[in-house]
């Protein structure tokens, strides 16, 4: 029997800590996780890696957030990526960005998991192979 089809996640987080924890909640979702800790890397990454989802913080250390998802949104290789941006900020996404959930900073474990499920089309409490 075929596996499930492992879903990827591009993490952009400069923040060591929380890329950290991002990475260990996904993982333990059954998800591969690439991290950027850059803008302009997360772009570049995304365009690499085709992800099936972005989570996506807003303060980063060369270009902005949403400078970040502003090059997504017009790119037709990544526009339908789902983004899930996880900030500190308050953030109102515009209707013209593909942002699927605002998550702010300290996120719930519990809260992640299931918005990354519910963005990535998988039902809530579904769990690696199922």
């Amino acid at each position: 029997m075929a596996e499930p089809t492992q879903s990827t996640i591009l993490v952009v987080e400069d923040d060591p800590t929380i890329s950290a924890i991002l990475r260990i909640f996904l993982e333990d979702s059954g998800c591969r996780i690439v991290v950027a800790e850059m803008g302009e890397e997360a772009v570049r990454l995304a365009h690499e890696i085709k992800p099936d989802l972005i989570t996506l913080d807003l303060a980063l250390p060369d270009i902005d957030g949403t400078e970040v998802l502003r090059q997504i949104n017009v790119d037709a290789d990544l526009a339908h990526v789902p983004v899930v941006v996880v900030t500190a900020r308050r953030y109102e996404p515009r209707p013209d960005e593909n942002v699927t959930a605002v998550l702010q900073k300290p996120f719930d474990a519990t809260e992640l998991e299931e918005t990354v499920k519910r963005a990535l089309g998988r039902p809530a409490g579904e769990t690696r192979g199922s």
